[in-house]
């Protein structure tokens, strides 16, 4: 066991249940030397995890730290929400759809029918990660976000550094995809590939008076048609499926809060 990551941990799994806490509280209830709490809590804060107030000096988690937790939630059911509704839009249109959640700073697939369109070009198991950035998901995802979380996570791409991340540093440009894409109702992304290039179109999940909870995609090969054919044929389909899973994921919270 990393001792020291131990102990970080520690100290957020505290303030997660306290709220806030003082250097010597957390000292006291981890049984840790105070001068061990301090270096900690000076590392967390410089990872932007933590900050203290300006006036009574107690350390608090920040938004950022939600960026850890995402992705295990009540998004984990919408796979088995989703299947029917998926089925049923392969079935109409032959091509894959799958159900993508944010996870982190990435994406995740929590469901798709690669398996029963004949039309896969590619097979995504569930749980295959993709950055968020360079997706037709992450990005409707990101659009139709709340801003507040929406730019931790893009400061947090920052801050990484990631190579295929360079975008992110266009903040101006992104805006105005994200504008367009509400505007419009869906986000599309070409990506080439060695035998055929891939569209994909992707609508958000929102259940009624709540954040987008992740989106439904179609992928389907760009020689096949043009895009503005595809956006006829394709969005009503997936729009239908998405706030289906919408309806059905907001009846299970409503559950879940009565419990």
């Amino acid at each position: 066991m990393i001792r020291s990551l131990s102990r970080g941990l520690d100290v957020l799994i505290l303030l997660n249940r306290r709220d806030s806490l003082s250097a010597s509280e957390l000292a006291r209830e981890l049984e840790i030397p105070r001068a061990t709490v301090y270096r900690i809590l000076e590392t967390l804060t410089e990872k932007g995890l933590i900050d203290q107030h300006n006036v009574d000096q107690r350390y608090r988690i920040t938004q950022k730290v939600r960026v850890l937790s995402d992705g295990f939630t009540d998004e984990e059911h919408i796979a088995h929400l989703s299947r029917p509704f998926l089925k049923k839009v392969t079935k109409k249109l032959s091509w894959p759809v799958a159900i993508v959640t944010v996870s982190g700073i990435d994406l995740v697939i929590r469901d798709n029918t690669d398996d029963m369109s004949p039309l896969a070009i590619e097979n995504f198991s569930s749980g295959y990660r993709m950055p968020i950035l360079h997706t037709a998901s992450g990005i409707c995802i990101l659009a139709y976000m709340s801003p507040s979380r929406r730019n931790v996570i893009l400061d947090t791409l920052a801050e990484m550094g990631r190579k295929h991340d360079k975008i992110v540093h266009q903040r101006e440009p992104l805006k105005r995809k994200f504008s367009e894409i509400r505007r419009r109702g869906f986000s599309v992304h070409h990506r080439h590939r060695r035998h055929s290039d891939l569209t994909a179109i992707s609508v958000p999940i929102m259940p009624e008076n709540d954040e987008v909870r992740g989106a439904v995609t179609i992928r389907y090969a760009r020689t096949a048609m043009n895009l503005t054919t595809a956006a006829q044929r394709f969005v009503p389909e997936i729009r239908i499926a998405a706030d289906g899973i919408a309806k059905r994921l907001k009846l299970h919270l409503e559950r879940q809060a009565r419990r």
